[in-house]
C-alpha cells in the first residue's frame, strides 16, 4: 500500500518537459518508425499505380514501308445466277433475203446444164421453169446476168436449141413498151438482128409488148404477163 504513493512522488519530483520537446520526440520516433516501415518491411498488396494514359501523348512515329501483298486466296464458290436484265432496244431491221423460190431459180441459172449453149463470149442457160417476163427478168438479174438478147444468127440458133430441148417457147429480153412497134434491148438500143415469124410483130389485141422465140427459132410478139421458158445469158 505504500508503493503507489511513492511512485507518484517520484514522478512529481522530475522537472517538467516542454510540450514542444515532447512533440519533437514523438515525431522523431514516428519518423524512425516510418523509415523502418518503408525500408525494411516487405511490400504486400500495395495500392495500384496510375496507368500511362494520364501522361501526354508522345509524337507519332514515321510511317513504315508498305507490306508486301499477300498471295491471292483460292476462288470462292460460284454464286447463284442473278435475275435476267431488262430487254435491250431492238436492233435495226435487216434487209429482206430472197425467197426460197428465188434462191432455187438463182442456183438453176448459175449451174452449167447439159443443154447450156456457149456462143462466142456469151453463155445461155435455162433452169427449165417458166415465168412471166418481169419475173424472168428479176431471176436473171439476181443470178448475175440478164435475159437472152440474141444479136446474131449464131446466138439465135443456140437459143433455138435450148427451146427445142425443153420443148417450150422462151422469152427474149427485147420489148416495145416505150414506143409501140419499136423493139429495143434493155439498154435502149434498137435491134441489130431479128428473126420474126411471118406477119409478126402484129401487136394482137393491142397488148403484145414482149418477144418469144419458138422451137423453130422464129420470133413472135407476146403478152408480157404470159409465162414462158426463162433463159438467161452470162
Amino acid at each position: 500500500m505504500l508503493l503507489l504513493p511513492l511512485s507518484v512522488l517520484i514522478l512529481l519530483a522530475q522537472p517538467p518537459r516542454s510540450l514542444g520537446a515532447e512533440v519533437k520526440t514523438y515525431s522523431q520516433r514516428a519518423a524512425a518508425s516510418t523509415c523502418t516501415l518503408v525500408m525494411c518491411s516487405p511490400v504486400e498488396n500495395g495500392l495500384p499505380g496510375r496507368d500511362g494514359r494520364d501522361g501526354r501523348e508522345g509524337p507519332r512515329g514515321e510511317k513504315g514501308d508498305p507490306g508486301r501483298a499477300g498471295t491471292p486466296g483460292p476462288a470462292g464458290p460460284v454464286g447463284p445466277k442473278g435475275d435476267n436484265g431488262s430487254a435491250g432496244e431492238p436492233g435495226p431491221k435487216g434487209d429482206s433475203g430472197p425467197s426460197g423460190e428465188q434462191l432455187g431459180m438463182e442456183c438453176s441459172c448459175l449451174q452449167l446444164f447439159p443443154n447450156g449453149r456457149a456462143v462466142g463470149e456469151k453463155i445461155f442457160k435455162t433452169g427449165g421453169f417458166e415465168k412471166t417476163f418481169e419475173d424472168a427478168q428479176q431471176v436473171c438479174m439476181q443470178a448475175g446476168g440478164q435475159m437472152a438478147s440474141p444479136r446474131s444468127a449464131a446466138e439465135n440458133e443456140a437459143l433455138q436449141q435450148l427451146a427445142t430441148a425443153q420443148n417450150k417457147a422462151a422469152f427474149l429480153s427485147m420489148t416495145d413498151i416505150k414506143t409501140e412497134g419499136k423493139f429495143t434491148y434493155p439498154t435502149g438500143e434498137p435491134l441489130v438482128y431479128s428473126n420474126w415469124a411471118p406477119g409478126e410483130p402484129n401487136d394482137n389485141g393491142g397488148s403484145e409488148d414482149c418477144v418469144e422465140i419458138f422451137t423453130n427459132g422464129k420470133w413472135n410478139d407476146k403478152n408480157c404477163r404470159e409465162q414462158r421458158l426463162v433463159v438467161c445469158e452470162f
